[in-house]
C-alpha cells in the first residue's frame, strides 16, 4: 500500500514512459536525465521494483509500477503507518564515499574561529539565513576553548539573500565579526541583493555550494569531522548534545 508522498523536487508523481534506450526503465531514466543518481535497486513490497539514489545531495526513494511504465517518487507506508521508505534508504543506499573529502574541505572558502594552533579541526557548511547554524555555532563556543578550530564553509542556499550574505562574510576584513552581525539580525528579514557581489566572491560561494552537494550534505548545518581512527564522518543537520561532546568536538587526542 502506498499512501502519502514526500515533497519532491520534480513536479510529478506518475512519469509516463519515454522511448529512450537506456539502462533503466524509461520512467526511471526520465528522472536520471533530470539529475537523479540511482545507487541501488531492490524488490519492494506489492510487487514493485524499488530504487534509491540522491539528487542535489538528498536521499530519494522511488518505486516502479508493475506495468513498467510509471514510477512513484516518494514515501511508501504500510497499513500500520510504518515508513518503509526510510528503511529502504537505510538498508540499500550506500554511505557516500568521503575518501579525499578532508582535502576538498580544506581547499574550500572557509572562515575560522578558535585557536590557530588547534590540534583538532571541524568543518561546518553554514548559511547566514540558517537558524540552526546559529544554534550550532553558539553550542560550539565552549569547545573552541579546548583546543578545537571550527571552520565555517559559507554557502548561500536558503534564501535569495544568502549568497550575498555569505560572500560578505568571506570577503570581510574581520569575517567572524561579519558572521556575528548576520547572526544578530536573525530572524529579521534583512535582505541584500546579490547583484553587486564581486565575481570572485560569488564564485567562492557557488563553489562551496557545489562542494556541499557533491558530499551529499543536503541541509545546513552539515558537520564534517574525523573519528578516533581518522576517518571522515558527517552529520547533516544540527547534531544533538551527545554527538557534539562525544564525536564532533571530542577532546583532541
Amino acid at each position: 500500500m502506498i499512501r502519502g508522498f514526500l515533497k519532491v523536487v520534480w513536479p510529478l508523481f506518475l512519469v509516463p514512459s519515454m522511448a529512450v534506450s537506456e539502462p533503466y526503465p524509461d520512467a526511471v531514466q526520465t528522472l536520471v536525465a533530470d539529475g537523479l543518481t540511482i545507487e541501488a535497486s531492490f524488490d519492494a513490497p506489492g510487487g514493485l521494483k524499488g530504487f534509491v539514489g540522491r539528487r542535489s545531495g538528498r536521499s530519494v526513494s522511488l518505486y516502479l509500477m508493475p506495468d513498467g511504465e510509471h514510477v512513484v517518487v516518494g514515501k511508501m507506508m504500510d497499513g500500520f503507518g510504518q515508513d518503509l521508505s526510510s528503511d529502504h534508504i537505510r538498508r540499500w543506499l550506500p554511505d557516500p564515499d568521503l575518501t579525499g573529502a578532508w582535502q576538498r574541505l580544506a581547499d574550500a572558502a572557509w572562515i575560522s574561529e578558535g585557536p590557530v594552533d588547534a590540534t583538532r579541526i571541524v568543518y561546518v557548511f553554514s548559511d547566514p539565513n540558517c537558524g540552526y547554524c546559529l544554534v550550532f555555532r553558539d553550542k560550539a563556543q565552549t569547545y573552541l576553548k579546548r583546543g578545537i578550530e571550527l571552520r565555517h564553509i559559507m554557502v548561500g542556499i536558503i534564501q535569495p539573500s544568502s549568497l550575498a550574505k555569505a560572500a560578505s562574510v568571506i570577503g570581510a576584513e574581520d569575517p567572524i565579526s561579519k558572521l556575528e552581525f548576520h547572526d544578530s539580525q536573525f530572524p529579521r528579514d534583512w535582505m541584500e541583493s546579490d547583484d553587486n557581489v564581486p565575481t570572485d566572491l560569488r564564485e567562492k560561494v557557488q563553489s562551496n555550494n557545489r562542494l556541499m552537494t557533491s558530499l551529499s550534505a543536503a541541509a545546513t548545518p552539515s558537520v564534517f569531522y574525523r573519528d578516533s581512527k581518522g576517518n571522515v564522518r558527517k552529520i547533516v543537520g544540527l547534531p544533538d548534545d551527545s554527538a557534539l561532546s562525544e564525536a564532533v568536538f571530542r577532546h583532541p587526542d
